[in-house]
């Protein structure tokens, strides 16, 4: 039902587009209509023109494109859509042009105008999706049929037919209202189809994020609110192109004040232009007004928007007398700092920086004594950012290096008696918290600090001591899949063979499974080069035998010769791969009934049933790990439960549009929490295996833990493995969160 859904949202997109299509035309002339400037109504026209020239292409080409951008957006990294502003990050922003940002808060703008069209609607359908896709509650961001998907399939196609940007961008604002309108309808329709098949819609839950997380929690006084930041002037100065100018180092363009920069720009550009022109046809200039004025203007309104702040920050009641917390402190001199700027990069930086602290204090995967050890570091860093901006532009600034070290250090303790969190934190009181009350010339006093602090957590005994730990569980559970995927291809070889069906499940599941890692074992050990190291793949066609009653009863004697040699070789080779003697009894107790047979009439009975077999012979993981191997890497194994047998018939149906719920997306680097006796202990993804297996974590103080991705799958479902911070640091998540409210300034900007 969930792959009909979308094939039968692709099936109707075709037509859909060319409705909204139709309609967004009619919207571009009415614009015509209401223009009274000869440029824009010629750009409006020539706009419909190549609407109706490429209308057929895009609804032809949408279902296919947008059935791609179903495959793409159903992942769990999927986070908010591929054009919220969250999905943009500050790298990204850095490598854009100008129209480039543009089209991108263009692109954000009409999918705010669908979901306020569509929001209704689409709450409903997310109850009915979610269910079909096999999640306990609303999880908006797994739905395919999301806005963003069409928005994003439209803007795939523009860019295919290679259209200006102007162009794409009238379209899309023609576009927004009959597309939310569009599928503001289709949600509806489905939603009462869905119903009528008699889906139960799951419902909604309340998930506690750390980064959304109350900043008053722990003791930590709430930040105050600064009244120089109203909506009206932070649209005007914190937008995207401005922060993407400030990340370059090019915002001011070298000027010193911005009444300067206004003399200069508009003698460049308008009493130059006028000169010129003057000494060439000795009369009257033409001074390309618009090339020239808006240019000054531009100019003129960056300047009085800067006397603008500066004056609301004098205008601004004073802090009560008395209060000296970390939050006061950053109030006054951000005060102090703002009256004295005279350059939009100046007020930018402030602004910037005082953003990513609010992140940071405000983000609870962090202990309260970290984040206010951070809060008492703003005031040193809104003093830097006045004086050097390569803040921004350096990742490597030793300012910046100096955060990132306290806030991904600071990932590792999950509790206050963490039995390491007290020398941490002393040592950042040391040698962190002095920086709020220095003179703040340059960049010296963070790289003191942090060569310090460098030195304070350096200890090359522990340091080697747990490396030698991870590159120990690494080289083991590296042979490990080493040697599950040598047995697992043996495995796939041995049950292809017709014949091997006829044998009784137990020993199928024997072979395929326990028999397989003996013998890739032998082949890794040997080097000798022989096809057939300890002789354990010949056993296999004896076991083979000797497992079917009506043949040896045929030859009695055979087998009576062969039990001795046959249990002393099974022995043998499960030795080798120290395989549990209680499972072993176990597989040894089923065979020696099948032997029994041999020496009895034959019967017509009913098989056995396979009920207990997977308990006590076989191993639930799945992959096999030597017990001296799971020992070495804190191998965390599944208990014995019943599962299906290996003869059972695959479930691999033919499903491609249907999410893969489950794959995780950790990458190294990322932190977790898994829980222990005391609570939940914090560990770090320090390896993966090279087929993506095998996950090996460690604590700050060098425990190891790993499991297969089947388990990591389990405890992600069941909530006992927790994402803390995926491999991104906490800087740039904290920079990213700046972008994104950049990106909603600019979106409310001049809409």
């Amino acid at each position: 039902m969930y792959q009909s859904l979308l094939e039968q949202a692709c099936g109707s997109a075709a037509v859909m587009l060319s409705q909204v299509l139709a309609a967004a035309r009619l919207s571009i002339r009415e614009d015509v209509q209401r223009m009274r400037g000869m440029l824009e109504r010629d750009h409006l026209e020539l706009s419909i023109k190549l609407l109706d020239l490429h209308a057929p292409r895009l609804s032809e080409r949408f279902p296919a494109v947008l059935s791609g951008v179903f495959r793409r957006s159903v992942g769990p990294e999927a986070k908010l859509g591929v054009l919220s502003g969250q999905a943009l990050r500050l790298e990204q922003l850095e490598l854009m042009d100008e129209a480039q940002v543009q089209e991108r808060v263009e692109l954000a703008r009409v999918l705010q105008h669908v979901l306020a069209r569509a929001e209704g609607a689409l709450t409903e359908l997310n109850t009915y999706v979610c269910a079909l896709a096999g999640l306990h509650h609303v999880s908006p961001e797994r739905n395919p049929l999301r806005p963003d998907s069409y928005v994003a399939a439209l803007q795939q196609i523009m860019t295919e037919l290679m259209l200006p940007t102007l162009v794409r961008t009238v379209w899309l604002q023609h576009l927004s209202a009959p597309l939310g309108d569009a599928l503001s309808a289709a949600y509806l329709e489905w939603s009462a189809q869905l119903q009528g098949q008699r889906v139960q819609g799951v419902g909604f839950s309340v998930i506690r994020t750390p980064e959304v997380a109350s900043a008053t929690a722990g003791g930590l006084q709430r930040r105050g609110e600064r009244a120089i930041w109203t909506p009206q002037y932070r649209q005007t100065v914190l937008t995207l192109d401005r922060l993407r100018h400030l990340m370059a180092g090019d915002l001011d363009a070298q000027s010193d004040h911005p009444k300067e920069a206004f003399v200069r720009q508009f003698a460049r550009e308008f009493e130059a232009a006028s000169n010129h022109q003057a000494s060439q046809t000795g009369s009257l200039p033409d001074t390309d007004f618009a090339a020239t004025v808006p240019a000054a203007l531009d100019a003129l309104q960056e300047m009085q928007q800067i006397e603008t702040v500066v004056q609301r920050m004098q205008q601004r009641p004073a802090v009560p007398a008395g209060r000296a917390d970390a939050n006061t402190q950053a109030m006054l001199v951000r005060a102090e700092l703002t009256q004295k700027a005279t350059a939009m990069s100046q007020v930018l930086s402030l602004e910037v920086v005082s953003l990513m602290v609010d992140n940071l204090v405000k983000d609870s995967r962090l202990l309260p004594p970290v984040r206010t050890i951070i809060e008492r570091l703003e005031p040193a860093l809104l003093r830097l950012v006045m004086i050097d901006p390569r803040f921004f532009i350096d990742r490597q600034h030793p300012a910046r290096r100096l955060l990132q070290e306290i806030a991904q250090r600071g990932l590792a303790f999950g509790a206050l008696d963490d039995a390491d969190f007290n020398a941490f934190l002393l040592s950042l009181q040391r040698h962190v918290s002095p920086l709020a009350v220095l003179h703040i010339d340059g960049a010296q006093p963070f790289e003191a600090a942090l060569d310090r602090l460098l030195q304070d957590w350096d200890d090359p005994a522990a340091r080697a001591t747990m490396a030698s730990q991870i590159d120990s569980a690494v080289a083991v559970l590296g042979y490990a899949e080493q040697r599950n995927m040598l047995a697992g291809k043996m495995a796939s070889r041995l049950l292809s063979i017709p014949e091997i069906r006829k044998v009784p499940v137990a020993v199928l599941d024997f072979l395929s499974g326990p028999w397989t890692q003996v013998m890739a074992e032998a082949e890794l050990k040997d080097h000798s080069g022989s096809d057939d190291p300890g002789q354990y793949k010949a056993l296999v066609n004896e076991l083979l035998w000797s497992a079917q009653p009506e043949l040896t009863r045929k030859d009695v004697a055979r087998l009576t010769r062969l039990v001795s040699r046959l249990l002393s070789k099974l022995r043998d080779g499960l030795g080798l791969i120290a395989y549990p003697s209680i499972k072993t009894s176990a597989f040894f107790d089923v065979l020696m009934k099948l032997h029994q047979q041999a020496f009895r009439p034959a019967v017509k009975e009913t098989p056995p049933a396979h009920e207990g077999l997977a308990a006590s012979l076989l191993t639930n993981d799945d992959l096999w790990l030597v017990p001296a191997e799971a020992k070495a890497s804190g191998f965390m194994a599944f208990p014995d439960e019943v599962r299906p047998p290996a003869t059972a018939a695959p479930q691999q149906a033919d499903r491609p549009l249907l999410p893969d719920l489950m794959a995780p997306s950790l990458q190294v680097g990322s932190w977790v929490e898994l829980p222990d006796k005391a609570g939940w202990q914090r560990l770090q993804l320090s390896w993966i295996s090279p087929h993506n297996s095998m996950y090996l974590f460690t604590s700050a103080r060098g425990k190891t833990q790993s499991m297969t991705q089947r388990m990591l799958e389990r405890l992600l479902s069941q909530d006992k493995l927790r994402v803390v911070a995926d491999q991104t640091s906490i800087i740039d998540g904290a920079l990213d969160a700046v972008v994104h409210t950049a990106m909603l300034n600019s979106i409310d900007a001049n809409p």
